[in-house]
């Protein structure tokens, strides 16, 4: 993913520096590895039970940050094409995606269902090049290469099961 985003250029990597934006990713990370492993207690509930209680959960929690939005006099509403980005954000790679990793958690376990979210800037660069007309450089297939040869290393490196 670093050589991606710093089109193989090694100074873009060491003149970088951590902003709030940074921080708040690096917190979602830690909080998507937190969920991951807690996925392994979840309750014995149906999976789209456990969906409607994530989004229940995150619908309330936003609810007061829009009230507050509105009181500063700062809310703005999206228009057709922002209701339709937010419906696509909600069903594709909120519920959608999340459903099938649970069910990934779920069939493989925490640690092997892990190795594939490097799998994310792959697809990335897939659909940057089928939907924004990227062009395809070296570095994206050096990338390719070194997140499916490190999922490779992992899988074939895991301890076989006594029969």
């Amino acid at each position: 993913m670093a050589l991606t985003a710093t089109r193989g250029d090694i100074e873009v990597l060491l003149s970088l520096s951590m902003n709030f934006g940074d921080a708040l990713l690096l917190l979602a990370v830690v909080a998507y590895a937190v969920y991951t492993i807690a996925l392994r207690w979840r309750p014995p509930i149906h999976w789209k039970s456990m969906m409607a209680g994530s989004a229940l959960g995150a619908s309330l929690s936003a609810i007061p940050l829009v009230a507050w939005e509105e009181t500063n006099g700062n809310l703005i509403l999206p228009d057709l094409i922002g209701w339709g980005i937010i419906a696509y954000a909600a069903l594709l790679p909120s519920l959608i995606s999340q459903v099938f990793y649970s069910m990934g958690v779920e069939g493989c376990g925490a640690n092997r269902a892990g190795l594939f979210i490097n799998l994310v800037p792959v697809f990335g660069t897939l659909l940057s090049l089928a939907l924004l007309g990227e062009a395809l450089q070296p570095l994206h297939l050096i990338a390719l290469a070194l997140v499916l040869g490190g999922i490779a290393i992992a899988e074939w490196g895991k301890p076989k099961l006594a029969s």
